[in-house]
């Protein structure tokens, strides 16, 4: 594995997918959170690559047995070959894209629109755009947004918005241990899209993470959708991919 790769997923092992504990299993690290129950990304089974002879029915089995809902396969290879068994036992197939900031970016925004705030001051934005979601009960939502505080813990931990009228616009999440820094959660409210928000906020962590002396800035883009043509204008490149398998409902 690449290095910066690993890097990257260190910090997303300690941070925005870490938990209380760990438990070594069979095909590799179950991770626990009793904080946050209901979310997936603190409670799931972590594998690398595996023999061809594991199938997608061994590792469902196995996470049923330790009651997790999602396996996180840092191996693309092995993610590959398992997710259409996982498809056939009717999970869901999330596709990861971690890029890393390489180059100068090919478009600019002015980072001065972007204020620094206070985690609490990014929930109602965050709770209006989860409401969309059909799997965010109520319960699921308050631990989404409590599990910024768990990551809080583990990492430093701070939290962007641009402001229009005093209401947040669009926000933005960094995360880093000095030397490397994770990009998360990126969002614009919907009426405010078009405007440049998104680059803004994404450069202003960019300039943070680097301040903080970290050498390496990432962030996780979904692979089958389009934000992550916005990353590349914005000089990400991609890094490594990989698969999580969740069984939803």
């Amino acid at each position: 594995m690449d290095e910066d790769l690993r890097r990257a997923f260190a910090l997303v092992a300690a941070g925005d997918m870490g938990g209380t504990r760990t438990e070594r299993v069979r095909f590799g690290l179950a991770v626990f959170d009793e904080r946050v129950p209901l979310r997936y990304d603190s409670n799931y089974l972590l594998v690398d690559e595996l023999p061809e002879a594991v199938s997608a029915g061994d590792l469902a089995e196995e996470a049923g047995r330790l009651d997790r809902r999602a396996v996180m396969i840092r191996d693309r290879r092995t993610g590959e070959r398992l997710a259409p068994g996982f498809e056939a036992l009717g999970w869901t197939i999330h596709r990861g894209l971690v890029m890393a900031y390489r180059r100068p970016p090919e478009r600019t925004a002015d980072t001065g629109l972007v204020e620094e705030v206070d985690e609490a001051a990014l929930r109602p934005a965050r709770r209006r755009l989860l409401a969309g979601e059909p799997w965010a009960t109520p319960a699921v939502v308050e631990q989404l947004l409590d599990a910024k505080l768990t990551i809080a813990s583990a990492l430093t931990a701070r939290f962007f918005a641009v402001l229009v009228g005093g209401e947040v616009a669009g926000y933005v999440d960094l995360y880093h241990d000095g030397g490397t820094a994770q990009i998360e959660d990126l969002a614009t409210l919907e009426e405010h899209r078009g405007r440049g928000y998104a680059s803004a906020l994404v450069l202003r962590a960019l300039q943070e993470a680097r301040r903080a002396g970290c050498d390496l800035a990432f962030l996780v883009a979904d692979a089958d959708d389009w934000p992550k043509l916005l990353y590349g204008r914005l000089g990400f490149d991609e890094l490594g991919r990989y698969v999580k398998p969740m069984r939803l409902g």
